[in-house]
């Protein structure tokens, strides 16, 4: 996988898995937005986005999944932070997403996780 390459993998019916790569910033913010975008139009609405390998969170990326939070979460699902480094959990916790985001440590793609 390259540095900004997004890779998209159903768990189920509901839940899809997204793995950023280890960077997610201005240059691959655009296609983790139609990432995720794409899955809840499928009608994934339990996104869990995998940044056990992110290196770089930038503004960008963090927007790209802001933007998609309260629609999942509209629909019964939610968009979930699985093993975020301590470095990237650090950015999350500095900017207050660790209170808006959900954020978990475990196998992403586990269906029963």
């Amino acid at each position: 996988m390259t540095e900004t390459t997004i890779q998209h993998k159903p768990i189920d019916d509901k839940t899809t898995l997204i793995m950023p790569g280890s960077r997610l910033d201005n240059d691959n913010a655009t296609e983790m937005s139609m990432a995720i975008g794409t899955a809840q139009l499928e009608g994934y609405f339990d996104i869990r986005i995998d940044m056990s390998s992110l290196q770089l969170l930038s503004s960008a990326g963090i927007g790209s999944i802001i933007g998609f939070v309260e629609m999942s979460r509209e629909k019964g699902g939610d968009i979930s932070i699985w093993n975020p480094s301590e470095k990237i959990a650090n950015v999350l916790k500095i900017l207050d997403l660790h209170e808006y985001l959900t954020i978990k440590k475990g196998q992403a793609e586990s269906v029963s996780a």
